[in-house]
């Protein structure tokens, strides 16, 4: 059977930080905060099935992949790792957190909710037709500047758009749609902070104001004026906001508290 592709880096007798990338993209994605973290933490990251070096695994269902990452942990982390996650990545965390909370310790949930998102079915759609259209140079250059709009650097678009090229057309079908209609009976008691831009779907806002109601070790800020992936235009945040929530450091001066 093939394996997930999978990048190890910092140190070897550390506890471990396991980094789950969004749909379209890749595990490069998180280059800054493994470097960022590499003197603290023994880093994990994984190309998820159809994304990245995984692209030749397609992506089944989440049952499947979280029974996937479930078995990487087991087999890779220091103990129980801390996780974080941005969209599919943070999905997928939501359903660890229901199937294998005993295996992790602290997450970090960005963009991603544990019930169906509100317009779902426009969404997938969407979802249909962009797979379809994802590897012409119109999409390229239409999400290029969407995201250059949205204060994302040229370098990280240009990965970015790369890396939605080189994911598989079914695979991306196939997890944005089941992650747009993810429902999740998410109750855990693991330390949790749920990020997520201003401009958010207001599904997911709801979300995390009630998973971080029914847990006292919850958390949950936005980004103002951000969108789905404010990650990409302040790379430097949401490092920050790891280093907060899982080292102690100083709070994010740019994200506003929602409780």
């Amino acid at each position: 059977m093939a394996q997930l592709f999978i990048e190890e880096s910092g140190q070897e007798n550390k506890k471990s930080v396991v980094f789950l990338h969004a749909s379209g993209s890749s595990s490069k994605m998180w280059r800054y905060h493994t470097a960022a973290l590499k003197n603290d933490f023994h880093c994990v990251i994984i190309d998820l099935p159809g994304h990245g070096n995984s692209r030749n695994i397609e992506w089944t269902d989440f049952d499947d992949v979280t029974e996937e990452i479930a078995g990487i942990i087991r087999d890779k982390a220091h103990g129980k790792p801390h996780l974080v996650g941005l969209s599919l990545g943070g999905s997928l965390i939501l359903t660890l957190l229901e199937k294998h909370a005993d295996l992790v310790d602290k997450v970090i949930v960005d963009g991603a909710a544990h019930q169906p998102i509100k317009g779902s079915r426009v969404i997938i759609a969407m979802v249909y037709l962009m797979s379809l259209l994802k590897d012409t140079t119109f999409i390229a250059k239409l999400m290029a500047k969407m995201m250059q709009e949205n204060g994302v650097s040229k370098e990280e678009c240009q990965l970015f758009v790369a890396d939605l090229q080189r994911t598989t057309k079914k695979s991306f079908r196939r997890a944005m749609s089941q992650a747009n209609m993810l429902k999740v009976n998410a109750t855990f008691d693991n330390p949790a902070f749920f990020a997520s831009g201003e401009k958010e779907s207001e599904t997911i806002h709801q979300s995390h104001q009630m998973l971080a109601h029914r847990n006292t070790q919850s958390d949950c800020a936005y980004y103002p004026g951000g969108s789905h992936a404010w990650l990409f235009s302040d790379i430097a945040s949401h490092i920050q906001l790891v280093k907060y929530f899982l080292q102690g450091g100083d709070f994010p001066e740019k994200l506003h508290r929602t409780q």
